[in-house]
């Protein structure tokens, strides 16, 4: 009788165990598809600089703006500065990616010119770099738009944001 309860435990124990290694498996799997998930969308290159700088720059324009009281007029140019820095930003975006079709098409050919590759790419990042300066040279225009108050606020404003690199 012993003997018989004995077994029927090591029976339901060990229906217990495969229960959990069985688990366990799927467990391991789950996380496996989620690591190489994870890789798979990791690795991907992500060249869309242009979309993210023009997000943040109107951003920073509207919550500045916000502090700085503006009036109708001002207002009005502010939006005109805001789609000025998205054109300038969405035409860096269609150069970028004439030039990466440009790239890979080389890339393609069966003897591919390297020395042509580079150069667009070279020619890529100094379009990029510039897109970046003429958005700087709009949010400095945009200053002659302001009164001497609305100006010494936004220096402080400046100013306050400059300390905290340190």
């Amino acid at each position: 009788m012993i003997r018989f309860i004995l077994e029927r435990f090591n029976t339901y124990f060990q229906q217990e165990r495969r229960k959990k290694m069985k688990l366990n498996r799927y467990f391991i799997y789950f996380m496996a598809a989620i690591f190489l998930g994870g890789l798979v969308v990791g690795c991907k290159p992500r060249i869309d600089t242009m979309s993210k700088a023009e997000k943040i720059f109107i951003k920073k324009v509207d919550k500045t703006a916000g502090k700085l009281d503006l009036n109708q007029d001002q207002k009005m140019k502010l939006e005109g500065l805001k789609a000025e820095i998205r054109r300038n930003f969405q035409e860096g975006v269609k150069e970028k990616k004439e030039a990466l079709r440009k790239i890979k098409e080389e890339g393609m050919k069966e003897n591919p010119d390297i020395q042509k590759m580079t150069s667009l790419l070279q020619g890529m990042l100094r379009d990029e770099t510039q897109r970046f300066s003429k958005a700087f040279d709009l949010l400095l225009g945009f200053q002659s738009n302001l009164n001497e108050v609305q100006k010494r606020k936004l220096t402080e404003m400046i100013s306050k944001y400059v300390k905290k690199w340190d």
